[in-house]
């Protein structure tokens, strides 16, 4: 059971600032100037480097050699073009059909390359692809070559070179090509055929759970039932676990692997240029009192925001008993069982590492939000970031960088951080606001919600270095929490192994 001891009353100043934020609050722009090196408590590491500029290698993506329906055929090429554009390791070329008579010498599957055509062309990779009827009825074979242009190296595209799947599962069988290529490329599997779930208003609810493909297409609507939903997060299972406000106090809910497959596939699409009205929530996710869900973790004072699992299966949480917050670990049946933090500051958002051996939280301990990390007994507390006076969002990568949102000027940025306490910038600033990133499987990209092309807030990609970032097909729209989908404990393949 959890225990509370008497505790002076704090203002919950992370969760305070981020929803001000998120509402563009003008008052809260003024309030949270950063510190500067030198300041009363400021100490320790205070180097930014900034965002990785380097070219992007070309990939010139040829027309696809079809023989099926059209519509399917385009919708290959949609989604090789539109990954490619999202990949963050080399930028898209349109190939035409004279880019293909000039430097192909034959067909898949014995697929050969002129490289000095290629060159010439710009690229520095080629990419085709074929699809065709299947061998059991209703079914697709798609097959793909990546050809270096520089020296007409055919790469190993290892189990996406030939793909064998239903008709409808045309779009992911094309998001594995890219997955191949960079595996390929890259020495690291893609993961551009995952899913991205995320927190926003929608038909019927202030904010509702909604899930969207790696690449911005088919958003889909999970939890619309009235009132706040937010902070989605893989489970361990295949399930997902989210905090909602159904009870008066925020509670941790899930649901199942089975539920969520079937939500994923039944819940209705809403299309960008359809205006839903808020009050007309689809039949489908719309439910009375009796049919809600009962929350896995709540408690008559205690409020929970937000969840982590590490590989093990073990769940941290922030909770907070109405004075201040504290991490916890709960167990299976949603019991608080151990208090991790136990400090009179704020404790909160906590992310595991991949090998779960120790979690990363924000602590307002020093007097401004700051990342720390911890062994995941709770010993071993240490500050990481030592620059401003607003940081938030931590999300432990792959490849042992913890990303978070943190204020600089008038900025608000994703940045990176490692154990050692190196920070690079990802995002460029320019007073926009870049926040609540969230790691892609393999550690080569992530997505956060950033308003930087001045045009309105929507969900981004950027590379892991910054050197590439491009915006998801959606609409503009608040945004809050995006989590992309991750079981915990599986690591990044690693090609060739």
């Amino acid at each position: 059971m959890l225990t509370k001891t008497p505790l002076p009353r704090a203002l919950l100043a992370a969760w305070a600032v981020t929803a001000a934020l998120s509402a563009g609050s003008a008052a809260a722009q003024q309030q949270i100037q950063p510190a500067q090196p030198g300041d009363a408590g400021d100490s320790g590491l205070y180097v930014i480097v900034e965002a990785t500029q380097r070219p992007l290698d070309a990939l010139m993506v040829l027309p696809l050699q079809c023989a099926v329906a059209k519509k399917d055929c385009e919708i290959v090429e949609s989604v090789l073009l539109g990954d490619t554009r999202l990949s963050g390791f080399v930028r898209p070329l349109k190939g035409t059909s004279a880019h293909a008579a000039q430097m192909t010498k034959a067909p898949l599957p014995g697929f050969q390359l002129r490289p000095a055509a290629a060159q010439a062309a710009g690229a520095d990779y080629v990419l085709a692809s074929a699809l065709r009827p299947g061998k059991q009825t209703g079914y697709y074979e798609l097959s793909a070559a990546l050809l270096g242009a520089r020296d007409g190296r055919l790469y190993d595209l290892q189990d996406y070179t030939l793909q064998s799947a239903p008709t409808a599962s045309v779009r992911s069988m094309a998001h594995r090509v890219l997955n191949g290529v960079q595996g390929a490329i890259t020495g690291i599997e893609g993961s551009f055929d995952t899913v991205i779930y995320y927190s926003a208003p929608g038909p019927g609810c202030q904010r509702c759970i909604w899930q969207v493909d790696a690449d911005g297409a088919n958003r889909r609507l999970l939890v619309g039932d009235t009132g706040i939903h937010m902070f989605p997060v893989q489970l361990h299972d295949g399930g997902l676990a989210y905090t909602s406000f159904r009870t008066g106090m925020p509670s941790l809910y899930r649901i199942d692997p089975m539920q969520l497959m079937a939500l994923s596939d039944l819940t209705p699409t809403l299309p960008k240029s359809v205006k839903q009205k808020k009050d007309a929530a689809p039949k489908e996710v719309a439910k009375d009192a009796a049919a809600l869900p009962t929350p896995f973790a709540a408690g008559k004072d205690l409020q929970f925001r937000g969840c982590t699992q590490n590989p093990r299966g073990d769940i941290a949480a922030t909770i907070n008993d109405g004075d201040q917050a504290d991490i916890w670990m709960i167990d299976w049946n949603g019991e608080p069982n151990r208090n991790l933090t136990s400090n009179p500051a704020n404790d909160l958002s906590p992310s595991f590492s991949s090998d779960g051996e120790h979690i990363a939280f924000i602590s307002d301990r020093t007097g401004e939000p700051q990342v720390y990390v911890m062994n995941t007994d709770g010993s071993n507390q240490r500050r990481l970031t030592f620059a401003g006076n607003y940081n938030a969002d931590p999300d432990w990568g792959p490849d042992g960088k913890i990303a978070y949102s943190g204020q600089r000027g008038n900025s608000i940025d994703v940045l990176t951080v490692n154990l050692q306490g190196k920070m690079q910038r990802l995002t460029p600033g320019l007073g926009r606001r870049s926040l609540e990133p969230t790691w892609a499987p393999c550690g080569k990209r992530l997505a956060y919600v950033s308003n930087e092309d001045g045009k309105g807030h929507r969900l981004w990609i950027t590379s892991a270095d910054g050197a590439a970032r491009e915006p998801l097909d959606l609409p503009f729209a608040q945004y809050y929490t995006p989590s992309w989908q991750r079981i915990t404990g599986k690591q990044p393949k690693r090609w060739g192994r």
